[in-house]
């Protein structure tokens, strides 16, 4: 007989696990988003379930994941746990963290396991992928997880103070205590793996690397790495977390979180833990190409139009004001039409334009033929379906979604034998009532079906509302962190549910948000972006005062540019070729188009 449905929908595979597979899951009433655990009966055993259910259900603790509830299906046992959208602590390793950050989330780590230790569990498993983030309250939180290879400490002590024997050797050999490979543990065991961890935070890499077998060696033999990164305050309590002997260590979690919390934070002279060499940015010191009346607010590459030959250079659009330009290799023309107020969305297709405004929609075959679509009295924030097939309107003086038909039949119009391009189907434009508490700040356009509206609220941070392009709403998704303006990332026409934004109250810092499933993950830079661009051979972010850093898909630093301060839009022309838009405030300033040939400066990769 089959077991009963369960109580949540699966959004997205988080992890695969020794004993299990781990998936982002909705609660199908109430929405509240979780994590769950399926756990596989031949690689764990039932005894090992119960032993980590017991582990879960007995702690009630802000930094350890707390489990919600239990399943049984006919694809075996499942969790269901708090989900945590900050992932596992390694990915956020790959950007150096700041030394207070580095700990307040060890006090994090360290709270939590003192609270484990009181409660008689030893976690033996202490290591970055056991550790989930959270955001709350201005700054990412360190919670556990995993009790899956957890201990039980009995009522009487190991005669020779090493804790009780287990059953065998399990763990993660890079951060098991020395008497963890004899199958001893104890509460210092787990002490031990946070001093690994914090070596590691603030040095860039373990003290000790190999084999697990050279592993053991160097745990049970050699001495702690020197490292010009671990300051002095910091030397005394690394050498007693990471003594040999159990006796020697901190006696438990709270005695090192007592050290940790008493540091003089004058002491912590480096605010951020340099691993890499500084970025040298390399000047640009050509003349603009072109003169703008006003500052050009963005750049569009155009797709070929039917019947171009092939080996035609392509178009750029360039949106500046309530007016638009073409630039094409060196020939550059402004386009007739001046629309009814400033241009925001500039949404290009084989088929034709579609341009927004505040106030109206406009189509057309192509830049010089646009025409107005819709128009509206209230200033409204919009967003077009990739097929060109609806748009998204959301109206947030009025705190109103309007989801709008586009038609895409074409008739040739009699004067100019050139189609007209899509209308509206203002009768089946569908209106639905927003929350009247949240501040919104932007809609976007998932996929052909899908929609999300952006909005602020003081408790929680960024919320994203889920619609789909019938005007059902689907959930929310409070993200406790505050974001900027939401940049999508993948190509285009490709839908990747990945964007970019910076963290509002950390402007050096970005954030990407990955909606299936959800997921955040940090990357903080040495300047404060307000333009990024997701390129096929890596990452862009650049300021308003000219520079210009360029990342591969790795996230490693490729090079700099010291480009025109005043930048305001970028588009990339080639693999190898920039075009960068800037202005100045006033009522003279103007603006220019630049063209950056990536060849001419000095960055570490290959086109």
């Amino acid at each position: 007989m089959s077991r009963q449905q369960s109580n949540y929908r699966l959004l997205g595979l988080v992890g695969n696990g020794q004993f299990g597979r781990v998936y982002c899951g909705i609660h199908r009433k109430t929405g509240q988003l979780v994590a769950i655990k399926y756990l596989h009966r031949h690689s764990l055993p039932t005894h090992a379930f119960l032993r980590e259910l017991h582990c879960l259900m007995s702690l009630a603790h802000p930094n350890i994941v707390a489990c919600h509830a239990v399943e049984h299906g006919d694809a075996g046992r499942r969790l269901v746990l708090e989900y945590c959208v900050g992932g596992t602590l390694r990915s956020h390793m790959a950007s150096p963290l700041s030394l207070p950050h580095i700990l307040d989330l060890m006090s994090d780590v360290l709270c939590g396991l003192a609270h484990a230790h009181q409660q008689g569990i030893v976690h033996c498993d202490i290591k970055p992928e056991n550790i989930l983030l959270s955001y709350s309250d201005g700054r990412w939180r360190a919670k556990i997880s995993d009790f899956g290879i957890a201990k039980l400490i009995q009522n009487q002590p190991h005669p020779k103070g090493l804790g009780q024997t287990g059953s065998g050797q399990t763990g993660s050999p890079a951060y098991m205590a020395p008497e963890r490979f004899y199958c001893q543990y104890s509460p210092a065991a787990d002490v031990y793996a946070v001093g690994i961890m914090l070596y590691e935070l603030v040095v860039g890499q373990r003290p000790f690397q190999g084999t697990p077998t050279a592993l053991q060696s160097a745990h049970l033999n050699q001495p702690i790495p020197e490292a010009d990164q671990l300051i002095a305050p910091l030397k005394p309590i690394v050498a007693k977390a990471l003594e040999k002997l159990p006796a020697r260590r901190y006696a438990t979690a709270t005695e090192m979180l007592e050290q940790l919390r008493s540091l003089d934070p004058l002491s912590l002279v480096s605010p951020s833990i340099p691993r890499q060499q500084p970025i040298t940015y390399y000047p640009y010191t050509e003349d603009p190409c072109h003169r703008l009346p006003e500052p050009g607010k963005q750049l569009k590459a155009l797709a070929p139009a039917p019947g171009d030959q092939a080996g035609t250079a392509p178009q750029t659009l360039i949106a500046y004001g309530a007016q638009l330009a073409l630039l094409q290799q060196q020939s550059f023309s402004y386009c007739q039409p001046v629309l009814d107020g400033p241009i925001q969305g500039l949404y290009p297709a084989k088929t034709g334009l579609i341009v927004s405004t505040e106030h109206s929609l406009w189509s057309g075959p192509s830049p010089d033929l646009l025409t107005p679509l819709t128009t509206w009295s209230t200033p409204s924030m919009v967003d077009i379906a990739p097929d060109h097939r609806w748009a998204a309107m959301v109206t947030p003086q009025s705190k109103q979604l309007t989801i709008l038909r586009l038609n895409m039949a074409r008739q040739a119009d009699k004067h100019t034998a050139q189609p007209t391009g899509p209308s509206v189907h203002n009768s089946s434009s569908l209106k639905r009532p927003l929350c009247p508490d949240l501040d919104f700040k932007q809609v976007l356009v998932i996929d052909g079906g899908h929609l999300a509206i952006v909005g602020h609220t003081q408790k929680t941070g960024t919320q994203l509302q889920l619609w789909n392009r019938r005007g059902l709403y689907l959930t929310s998704l409070d993200l406790g962190i505050t974001l900027g303006q939401l940049t999508p990332m993948g190509q285009p026409h490709h839908q990747s549910y990945q964007w970019m934004a910076v963290d509002v109250h950390a402007p050096q810092t970005v954030i990407f948000l990955t909606l299936k499933p959800l997921r955040l993950s940090r990357l903080r830079l040495n300047i404060s972006p307000t333009i990024m661009l997701d390129l096929p051979w890596g990452y862009l972010f650049g300021n308003g005062a000219g520079r210009i850093l360029l990342l591969d898909r790795d996230l490693h630093p490729i090079g700099g540019i010291q480009g025109p301060t005043g930048i305001t839009a970028i588009t990339p022309l080639s693999c190898h070729e920039l075009l960068v838009a800037t202005g100045h405030p006033g009522p003279t300033g103007g603006g220019a188009i630049h063209h950056l040939n990536l060849y001419e400066f000095d960055l570490d990769m290959i086109f």
